[in-house]
């Protein structure tokens, strides 16, 4: 029996097969967003390992899918393997370069390769970071993130690698436009608080930020570096009784209470409630890095409230455990 090839090869009507190539695009649309909210789930919790286990197969040198690429690029810059995230990143923004999270990805990978490397590569590295966080203004305009990455490179890098002060500031009085909140903390992070009256007016006139942790926190870092550590410590204390509104905030309460501690110990002031702070800090940290260096500034505090006992109870196991040398002669000061 003779069979028809051309019959055969054009008997399935041409509306089912664009239904079946929708069907087809639909699922895989369905599968990468599944995949992009799994690991997005892990970026959360602070599992970029197990992300990079599910993404690591399904991305080889041959690879030309931008939001693959851009997920383990993300996810490297977490294990924090810039040069594999920037160059991820890189290809991910060839294949969509419209994709205002990659650029801001690229650029952030790219600074950070910036600020450890030498002058000569440095350059190369800042450059691109600039250029991808622009990109990613442009393509997200309605996103404070945007305004505020630019923004801080641009008051940060010198002015051979496109920094600008002024312009940093133009951006913040724009984001002030779409959030004055966000718009108000990006001006404080460019604001050189020059003495209390320079603070007091700068809480005068941003009635957002009174509520806020962070102007504290800032000012109270000038405070210690100038070894005002008494100053230092009550707008510490005014930091932690602000509200934990969002992540910065939280983030900033977190490094109030470590900082008060640390300035407690230096200045030999407010021992009690550098004590109940570090005590806090530990409590809710249990995975810092600087887990043990919070514990051995417990001990000196304990030491300073005459509570050899309890300091003993640090110092002792401390220095057994720790691997870090200069923490190791510290705590054998204390012994």
């Amino acid at each position: 029996m003779r069979y028809n090839r051309r019959l055969i090869g054009n008997s399935m009507p041409a509306t089912f097969l664009f239904s079946g190539l929708l069907l087809l695009s639909s699922a895989v649309q369905a599968n990468t967003s599944d995949l992009a909210s799994q690991v997005e789930t892990l970026w959360q919790a602070n599992d970029f390992a197990a992300a990079e286990a599910l993404l690591a197969p399904l991305v080889t040198k041959k690879t030309k899918d931008a939001q693959l690429l851009a997920l383990l690029g993300r996810t490297q810059a977490g294990l924090q393997n810039m040069e594999r995230a920037e160059e991820l990143l890189e290809k991910a923004i060839k294949y969509d370069a419209n994709n205002a999270d990659y650029q801001h990805w690229y650029g952030t990978a790219s600074c950070n390769l910036a600020s450890n490397a030498s002058m000569f590569s440095a350059l190369g590295y800042a450059k691109r970071c600039k250029k991808a966080y622009e990109a990613a203004l442009q393509l997200a305009p309605e996103n404070p993130r945007s305004y505020i990455a630019l923004g801080s490179y641009l008051a940060q890098a010198p002015g051979i690698a496109g920094g600008d002060k002024e312009q940093a500031l133009v951006l913040a009085q724009q984001l002030k436009q779409r959030n004055e909140l966000q718009g108000w903390l990006l001006q404080l992070k460019l604001t050189d608080i020059a003495d209390d009256t320079a603070f007091s007016q700068l809480l005068a006139e941003a009635a957002a930020l009174r509520t806020r942790p962070e102007p504290y926190f800032k000012r109270a870092m000038q405070l210690a570096g100038n070894e005002n550590y008494s100053s230092a410590v009550a707008l510490l204390q005014q930091a932690i009784q602000q509200t934990a509104e969002d992540d910065d905030a939280k983030a900033s309460i977190n490094e109030s209470l470590y900082q008060l501690a640390r300035c407690a110990v230096l200045g030999e002031t407010a021992i009690a409630e550098g004590i109940a702070a570090m005590q806090q800090y530990l409590q809710d940290n249990p995975a810092s890095d600087r887990y043990d260096w919070a514990q051995f500034r417990l001990a000196q505090l304990y030491l300073l409230s005459d509570q050899a006992d309890k300091a003993a109870a640090i110092t002792q196991p401390l220095l057994a455990a720790t691997d870090d040398d200069k923490l190791k002669a510290e705590l054998k000061k204390l012994l």
